[in-house]
């Protein structure tokens, strides 16, 4: 698709989403909007396409990382920099596989920065004995679902669109086959939102994941017919914002500091690391794509498993000293 020599570079990335289109998720595609629109046509998008070097594009890289650093409020995350040159490299390519621009050099560098990471606060013991006996004493469908997430660490799009069907009561088993996610559509005049239902995140995120006995026991009072959602007991849906208010709210009923509700997982797999669960095994009922994803994001030690390590390694110093 040959288009004309000063076609400017937001009119190449209109054309570049709509080829996208029948090729990837439609929560992707939204992703893929936003970022073009709410990221890269403020930025870039007057420039010709055959004006574009790599100097232009890495000086936004690093205004754009900078902002993500120095703006802990309200900038860009340094995983959303990253996003967005993906979505530069993947256009221009494109163009340039088009003959629409001439080659360039599409490798860029990241500046070194003293950013640190925020780590997740995950819950400790006494705040999940508390979430736990409070849910058993006080069952419903929609407090045992912050269980169901605390004890078997499946993301809350996953939790929201489970329905009936999908649980062995005999087998203690949650078969996680979709995912629920309310969506942000953004173009060129204006954005909506949408709730989609869809494939989970990733292949692998397509699971069987083995479930306590004990709260299948609680849920099976409530059972619904096969096509109802579980945590709401309808054929009517929760969304994960309307979920996470409830969460939100049953945490400060209880006297618990605030965290997200994504911190049940982060919870759960620090557990199981904790307890002696082998990264393979964790890192297929998270539904990760490799053991390293596992690792890097959701294990946290807390303070007593590190002097554990230390203290291993001190009785067999004091062996070799004595």
């Amino acid at each position: 698709m040959l288009l004309k020599k000063n076609i400017i570079y937001k009119e190449w990335l209109a054309k570049w989403l709509k080829m996208q289109k029948d090729y990837v998720k439609e929560s992707t595609y939204a992703n893929y909007s936003n970022i073009v629109y709410g990221h890269i046509i403020p930025k870039l998008g007057e420039y010709k396409l055959r004006k574009l070097n790599n100097e232009i594009i890495q000086k936004f890289i690093i205004d754009a990382f900078n902002d993500g650093r120095l703006d802990a409020k309200g900038g860009l995350s340094i995983k959303t920099v990253k996003d967005i040159v993906t979505i530069i490299k993947s256009s221009l390519k494109a163009a340039i596989d088009s003959k629409n621009m001439d080659n360039i050099n599409l490798k860029f560098n990241y500046p070194t920065t003293s950013y640190k990471k925020h780590k997740l606060r995950v819950l400790n013991k006494n705040e999940q004995d508390k979430i736990t006996k409070y849910i058993i004493n006080n069952p419903n469908t929609k407090n045992i679902g912050i269980l169901i997430s605390l004890y078997s660490g499946i993301r809350i799009g996953e939790l929201c669109a489970l329905k009936w069907k999908d649980i062995d009561f005999k087998n203690n088993i949650l078969y996680i086959n979709k995912t629920l996610q309310r969506i942000y559509l953004k173009n060129d005049k204006h954005g909506r939102s949408k709730v989609v239902i869809t494939s989970p995140k990733t292949a692998n995120s397509n699971r069987a994941v083995p479930i306590n006995k004990y709260i299948l026991s609680l849920l099976a009072n409530y059972k619904g017919r096969n096509e109802e959602y579980v945590i709401s007991g309808t054929k009517d849906y929760i969304e994960p914002r309307t979920y996470r208010r409830f969460f939100t709210k049953l945490l400060d009923d209880l006297g618990i500091q605030n965290v997200n509700f994504h911190a049940l997982r982060h919870t759960f797999a620090t557990n199981c690391i904790s307890l002696g669960v082998d990264y393979k095994t964790l890192s297929e009922i998270l539904g990760h794509a490799n053991i390293n994803l596992t690792l890097n994001l959701y294990v946290h030690p807390q303070l007593s498993e590190k002097r554990k390590c230390i203290n291993l390694l001190n009785k067999n110093f004091e062996k070799i000293n004595n």
